[in-house]
């Protein structure tokens, strides 16, 4: 069984991994091109002396809708400027369902450019459409259980590392505004402060929504690169200055 100081070090890396191998920008959307049916008229047929009529309807496009964008600042070669700590470690036996292993709580913050294009619709006429840009301070924690067992396939075993991501949330720290099209004076004061709750409701919560499946979805894929040979595993470990656990 892992220390809790192995348990820290074995998360750290694995969360140095996934901000090294995360992308550099994610486009995502809100209600885009939403659409509400509404009655268009009726049309009338006459066959003969019968007459027939038959009720119209078409689709409009309807409700706030935004289409976003946000990337990490500078080059998409550059180091990512994620600031990531595990916070806790601790230790939670196991019962006949699950392994015993850990319970980690982790946290990065990070920098994130952001723009946004926001539109109100009400069945069929636009209200507004305006395109918002800026830059935010974003936080993300983290609670998971991680475990480790023998692979006895090979000689000698290797040692698979098991991940899963229990609750995750994004919160916005911090948001700074550099530009509002289309809009000036009083408007544009008024947008300022509205984006800050456009930007929680719409993106944050649209991201929060998706967050822990995609997060255990990633790790899912990832399950061939958390299998390591038992050898190279423990001198990762004892490299800390930890010996290992018998």
């Amino acid at each position: 069984m892992m220390t809790s100081d192995q348990a820290r070090a074995t998360v750290q890396s694995l969360v140095d991994l996934a901000i090294r191998k995360s992308p550099h920008q994610y486009d995502g959307k809100k209600n885009w091109e939403k659409t509400k049916k509404i009655w268009a008229g009726v049309r009338f047929r006459r066959d003969g002396l019968k007459l027939s009529t038959h009720r119209r309807w078409r689709d409009v496009r309807h409700g706030l809708q935004t289409r976003y964008h946000v990337q990490f600042p500078g080059d998409a070669s550059a180091p990512r400027p994620v600031i990531a700590e595990v916070r806790q470690v601790t230790h939670c036996n196991g019962d006949a369902s699950e392994r015993a292993g850990w319970t980690i709580e982790c946290e990065l913050a990070t920098p994130l450019d952001f723009s946004a294009r926001i539109e109100r619709w009400n069945l069929g006429v636009q209200w507004y459409s305006v395109e918002v840009s800026g830059h935010m301070e974003i936080r993300l924690t983290v609670h998971g259980q991680l475990s480790s067992y023998p692979d006895y396939s090979v000689l000698p075993p290797a040692i698979v590392i098991d991940p899963t991501v229990t609750s995750a949330s994004l919160h916005l720290d911090a948001l700074h505004v550099d530009r509002i099209s289309k809009v000036g004076g009083e408007v544009a004061e008024t947008w300022g402060e509205m984006v800050e709750k456009i930007v929680n409701e719409i993106l944050i919560d649209d991201i929060n929504e998706k967050l822990h499946a995609k997060l255990n979805k990633a790790i899912d894929k990832k399950r061939d690169d958390l299998r390591f040979s038992a050898v190279d595993w423990m001198s990762d470990l004892t490299a800390t200055g930890d010996p290992p656990a018998p």
